[in-house]
């Protein structure tokens, strides 16, 4: 873990999770932390968050934090300030809180963080990023990441076939990873939503499955995942910790198999085929 992540991660550890509503939200905070502490790089971490859903300005906030960190190798703990402002922006991310659009810090001081506009509206063509007086940048949704960070973060190349080819590119991938994180919390919490989003994971799974351009490994583990998931529905193993464990061991790999340039793919997804694979071992 290098300086800015450990200092990202101090700072999300200070944050007062006792006041989020659910267990729920302190669990998703935990894990937020986990992967940014784990990430071997932040940049495209927090780009991977700023992608999913309602969780743009959220990740803005840290990208902000993370720039000043970088620039200034005196800073070596988070402020009140710093902190306020992630956890209003987390909590807005989680519906925890109405979007104010806007925080102001003890001082008086505004943060206009990029994409005020209500969480799941489409982004303005355009959006200002105002902070104190040092930084302020004018972004649009394509470039905001470079925009901010310059050379430090680089927008993801575009993907590339591999023994296969992509069904739709990245773009399809990080939201199939984002559903299987989801759905995972929403096992791991009860949710009643978890039933809806396991048949809208084997739709996603179909659709894979049905484009001749997918690289064989994905369509090999969208056939498994499948199995696995009308296996658990059919049995009703929803609420059984043997199914988070296999979630688990699969979510993680998953979506870092997602997040990686093709050419950076090999074997990412062997251990989640044979988890997989072996799935009904573990009900017998």
């Amino acid at each position: 873990m290098n300086r800015t992540q450990k200092y990202i991660s101090l700072l999300l550890e200070r944050l007062p999770k006792y006041e989020l509503r659910s267990y729920e939200h302190q669990t998703k905070l935990d894990r937020i932390r986990d992967r940014i502490s784990a990430a071997s790089d932040i940049h495209v971490e927090l780009q991977y968050l700023y992608n999913v859903n309602n969780c743009a300005e959220f990740a803005l906030s840290l990208m902000w934090i993370v720039d000043k960190v970088e620039k200034d190798l005196t800073k070596e703990e988070s402020t009140i300030d710093e902190e306020t402002l992630v956890f209003s922006k987390f909590r807005q991310a989680l519906g925890d809180v109405s979007p104010l659009g806007q925080e102001t810090d003890s001082a008086g001081t505004k943060f206009d963080i990029p994409g005020s506009q209500e969480f799941g509206s489409t982004p303005n063509s355009a959006f200002e990023l105002a902070a104190p007086p040092d930084i302020e940048s004018i972004v649009s949704p394509e470039t905001q990441i470079d925009t901010i960070f310059g050379a430090m973060a680089q927008t993801p190349e575009p993907t590339q076939p591999t023994s296969g080819g992509s069904t739709s590119g990245s773009d399809q991938e990080l939201k199939f990873a984002t559903m299987l994180e989801q759905f995972l919390e929403y096992v791991q919490s009860g949710n009643d939503d978890r039933t809806k989003l396991l048949s809208d994971i084997i739709n996603e799974c179909n659709t894979v499955l049905a484009a001749g351009s997918a690289a064989e490994e994905y369509k090999q583990f969208c056939r498994l995942l499948t199995e696995f998931l009308k296996y658990i529905a059919s049995n009703q193993y929803l609420d059984d910790v043997r199914v988070m464990n296999i979630l688990s061991n699969i979510q993680d790999p998953f979506a870092q198999w997602a997040r990686s340039l093709p050419g950076n793919r090999t074997g990412l997804l062997d251990s989640v085929i044979d988890t997989l694979r072996d799935f009904k071992t573990m009900f017998e």
